[in-house]
């Protein structure tokens, strides 16, 4: 990780800057003309150690029309026989949620949805 560096004459932050003519990095400060020799050649690094979302809970799953429902399935909870699914973060995982649409209930899970017989 590069430290922030600061202007010595006006106590500014350093920004990088090119020098075009000798193919140089320059660190330099915008207020003042002080600019010195960048130590590290590296001007931005944006590490991402995990990438993580809470988890989507859709309590009024009941009430949206758009969702799908899945037929012939219950919910684990309650034994409801209606159950829509969506997907709740399709850049991490492509399993579905599903959610109740009991009114009173809106239990979620992901996995599979549970089958009250035939299809």
């Amino acid at each position: 990780m590069n430290p922030m560096k600061f202007c010595p004459e006006c106590n500014n932050l350093l920004y990088p800057k090119e020098d075009g003519k000798r193919k140089v990095l320059l660190s330099a400060c915008r207020i003042c003309d002080y600019t010195e020799p960048a130590e590290n050649y590296c001007v931005y690094r944006n590490e991402i150690d995990r990438i993580s979302a809470p988890p989507v809970v859709l309590r009024d799953a009941h009430a949206d029309p758009t969702l799908p429902r899945v037929k012939g399935a219950k919910c684990p909870a309650c034994s409801y026989p209606k159950v829509a699914f969506f997907l709740a973060n399709p850049m991490e995982s492509m399993a579905r949620t599903f959610a109740c649409c009991n009114p009173t209930c809106g239990h979620n899970w992901t996995g599979e949805a549970q089958q009250s017989g035939s299809r």
